[in-house]
């Protein structure tokens, strides 16, 4: 079986980068909801990115506080390399649907 670890800091980042962009920033309460993982995995990470100045708290809701770093293009890219390489392990998967 497959096993890749995923950067829950930079998965986070793509997200803010994406939800912002949208103009729907999230709280951690919906991030986390969101990436199906309890709050308590990503409030470490949304601190780690809090101090190193790329997302800021508006209200309840992480915006972006800064442009994306090639840095930070560098790991979403590599992010999305790992992505791809379990899309073929997950065709064929029912969605998880609540009931």
């Amino acid at each position: 079986m497959m096993r890749l670890a995923v950067d829950m800091t930079t998965l986070l980042l793509s997200t803010i980068c994406v939800a912002d962009t949208d103009g729907t920033p999230m709280s951690a309460a919906d991030l986390a909801f969101m990436l199906d993982v309890p709050q308590s995995e990503v409030s470490p990470s949304l601190g780690d990115l809090v101090a190193a100045g790329s997302i800021r708290l508006d209200g309840d809701a992480y915006r972006l506080a800064r442009a994306l770093t090639d840095a930070d293009i560098t790991k979403i890219l590599h992010l999305n390399d790992q992505i791809e390489k379990l899309r073929p392990l997950l065709e064929g998967i029912p969605e998880h649907l609540d009931s």
